[in-house]
């Protein structure tokens, strides 16, 4: 069998035609689903970037695996000092090499985030460009192409591609966003009063901060496809044009690619995977374009399976599935399908079933934890979500909220305190899988607990997001960050010891490359 994994960074589903978008954004996407299964409630376990590919390739939480952010300890994936791989926790990319494929990825993941290990998945990696990130579509086709090319004859292999559309900045050529502006209307919600409520809800990535970074002066990177600020609905309309226009420049690319494997006469034998590592936020909790939080759009993943001999020949009904379900079980399930053994140390359980159109157990719940811009987890069940603070970062982040996100998809209306019994069974149930994973004797600490005195600042400096905020007239918001960050429950420190930050790492980075310029 071959396998290809389209991993897509930042593709929010309900903005794809498969789960249902109203504009044009993935015809290819589409073309592609007609044959596959698609799982309308998969989540990532961890977000953002590094810790869903960690979670995904380990088959195993963030709490157990080490991974809950972006840096310093919060990053330390937990791997024993010894001789080859772990046999009952192997990476995915390892278990598949045991089974006797061969593995490879055109991916600059490894390099953006200094997370090395991703490359003990393949025995063979590419970087599409010499970048470390911002790659584009089209560097990653021709890489991939290529190796596709190269490998047509050959069977028993699984090809790992990472895209950067749509992340942002959404770099795309104009012409994308304006056919996705004049394909149909932007989304009613958030209307002109919720934008204007959003003033008062800071963060990087809010409405008035949407290009805040310490980096930058706050202006749009890309004014053609992105707003400055989001102060009324048309800012919010060209914000979701450009990210609409950014999904339909990959799918763009993406159908390019299964045009090669048709030109190969691969197409029907090869499996094709489509998920994500994230979503986005687009208003929900006052976040735009950002995944920041442990929230409903940030975790909900796309994913859409062709798998052949198995989906084209499913019913209608049987080619779509609600299970909850996470990525990590995606690894179990490719064991599962392949007729390889599934490692004891992984946490995921496979739904390789759904595939061969049997009916599949669903999961009660499902929690679910950010650890790069905010430290929070969330507790998902079929109606409601549940989420926990556990430190805010820079974001106006509340310590607990409940929601009906199928009555209330946008997440508006707080229900804990019209909900007590439903808040004290949510909470009941993050206990639950925290005992689980890390409360009993013998487990290892929660990496969300032992790094909670630093927190998630690497990205956004507190004291200078607060001198931000009142040199921009908001003093009463650097108030309340400031009293949200010293009411924390251990001391904080709000300028982590010895760890340079972003402005810094770009700046030294800057210097290094204009010494090693020809002629310098």
């Amino acid at each position: 069998m071959r396998i290809i994994y389209v991993d897509v960074d930042t593709l929010r589903a309900d903005h794809t035609t498969p789960y249902g978008y109203h504009r044009p954004t993935t015809p290819n996407l589409q073309r592609l689903a007609d044959k596959s299964v698609v799982f309308d409630r998969y989540y990532c376990s961890d977000s953002p970037c590094m810790p869903s590919r960690t979670a995904l390739t380990s088959g195993q939480f963030g709490i157990t695996n080490g991974v809950i952010g972006h840096f310093g300890q919060a990053a330390q994936f937990r791997l024993d000092a010894g001789h080859a791989p772990e046999p009952d926790r192997p990476m995915l990319g390892q278990a598949l090499q045991f089974g006797g494929y061969y593995t490879a990825a055109v991916s600059v993941f490894a390099e953006r985030h200094r997370a090395y290990y991703f490359h003990a998945n393949f025995r063979e990696s590419i970087r599409a460009t010499s970048n470390w990130g911002d790659e584009d579509a089209v560097d990653v086709n021709r890489a991939a192409i290529d190796w596709i090319q190269r490998h047509a004859d050959e069977d028993n292999w699984y090809l790992h591609l990472t895209y950067w559309e749509p992340h942002t900045d959404y770099t795309q050529p104009v012409d994308w966003t304006t056919t996705m502006a004049e394909s149909g209307p932007v989304q009613d919600w958030p209307d002109a009063e919720t934008i204007a409520a959003h003033a008062d809800i800071y963060g990087p990535r809010s409405a008035l901060d949407l290009n805040y970074s310490l980096a930058g002066d706050g202006s749009s990177p890309v004014p053609h496809n992105m707003p400055d600020a989001i102060g009324s609905r048309a800012d919010f309309e060209h914000l979701i044009n450009g990210f609409d226009g950014s999904i339909a420049y990959w799918d763009h690319h993406f159908g390019k690619l299964m045009a090669a494997l048709d030109e190969l006469g691969i197409a029907e034998d090869t499996a094709v995977i489509v998920s994500a590592d994230h979503g986005e936020s687009f208003g929900e909790n006052g976040s735009y374009a950002e995944h920041g939080l442990a929230n409903e759009p940030t975790h909900r993943l796309p994913l859409v399976v062709y798998w052949p001999g198995l989906t084209e020949d499913l019913s209608v009904e049987q080619r779509r599935n609600d299970a909850l379900l996470y990525n990590i079980d995606l690894a179990p399930t490719l064991c599962d399908l392949l007729g390889l053994r599934i490692p004891a140390g992984w946490q995921g359980e496979s739904f390789a079933e759904a595939l061969r159109g049997n009916a599949i157990d669903s999961r009660d719940y499902l929690v679910f934890g950010h650890g790069a811009h905010t430290y929070q987890r969330a507790v998902r069940t079929r109606d409601h979500l549940y989420i926990r603070t556990y430190h805010p970062g820079c974001f106006r982040a509340e310590w607990e909220q409940l929601f009906d996100v199928t009555a209330d998809p946008y997440l508006t209306r707080d229900l804990l305190d019209d909900e007590p019994e439903l808040a004290i069974a949510m909470r009941a149930r993050l206990a639950e899988w925290w005992n689980t994973y890390a409360g009993h004797p013998g487990a290892l600490p929660d990496p969300m607990q032992t790094t909670l005195q630093t927190g998630p600042t690497y990205y956004n400096d507190p004291v200078r997001y607060a001198r931000h905020l009142r040199d921009t007239e908001r003093a009463h918001l650097a108030d309340d960050l400031e009293q949200r960050l010293g009411s924390l429950t251990i001391p904080v420190s709000w300028h982590a010891p010895d760890r340079p930050r972003v402005e810094a790492l770009r700046d030294r980075w800057m210097q290094v490359l204009s010494e090693a310029a020809p002629g310098t």
